[in-house]
């Protein structure tokens, strides 16, 4: 009677093993396609907003997955000649972030030059306003180092990137875009970033 009693409770133990890995195995699957998520479309140049302030972005740019600390990430497709995408991102901290001048320095710091020069000291630097809004703009070219990880450590380098960014002093503090990518698509695009970046104005 109680050997039976104990081969029946193998039988339901086994069961509910069996159970259990099929719906783990649907849970994965689930994951992986909401990870495979294709950029959207911007809908024609849908208006966005962050720190009081709202844009234009350009129909032709795509959102891209959320990320962390980030408003938006727009996906920028690549020219002719060039492997890799360009994108553009747009931060906002309300009340932290650090001030106009170091954010342009840290800027300037994820870029090496070829022969050796202090990228800060290459970085063409401009002020402007736009709409009663105070703006800076930053371009600068050369070796741009991909960082990664909780330390973040440079991971690559990528030779002939650009970026081309701009601060706005908007009603609820600093908001930042930022696009980076190989020179010669971050140089077509600059037109478009200029365009949204003046688009942009107070009253979210």
């Amino acid at each position: 009677m109680h050997m039976r009693k104990s081969l029946w409770m193998l039988f339901f133990l086994a069961i509910a093993t069996f159970i259990f890995q099929c719906s783990s195995g649907n849970n994965k699957d689930a994951g992986n396609l909401k990870s495979e998520t294709t950029p959207r479309s911007n809908n024609g140049g849908q208006s966005n907003s962050a720190g009081g302030l709202t844009w234009q972005a350009p129909s032709a740019w795509k959102i891209g997955q959320p990320q962390q600390m980030r408003v938006v990430t727009y996906i920028i497709p690549a020219e002719t000649g060039n492997a890799d995408n360009a994108e553009c991102a747009v931060f906002h901290f309300p009340g932290t972030g650090g001030d106009k001048e170091s954010n342009l320095q840290r800027w300037a710091s994820q870029f090496e030059q070829p022969d050796g020069r202090n990228s800060a000291d290459v970085a063409i630097i401009k002020e402007m306003e736009s709409n009663a809004l105070k703006i800076t703009t930053i371009d600068l070219n050369g070796i741009y180092k991909v960082t990664g990880g909780p330390m973040m450590e440079v991971r690559d380098k990528k030779l002939g990137y650009a970026l081309k960014g701009a601060i706005i002093e908007g009603p609820q503090g600093p908001v930042f875009f930022k696009m980076v990518g190989p020179e010669k698509t971050v140089k077509a695009s600059g037109d478009r970033f200029s365009a949204m970046i003046k688009s942009a104005k107070a009253g979210a």
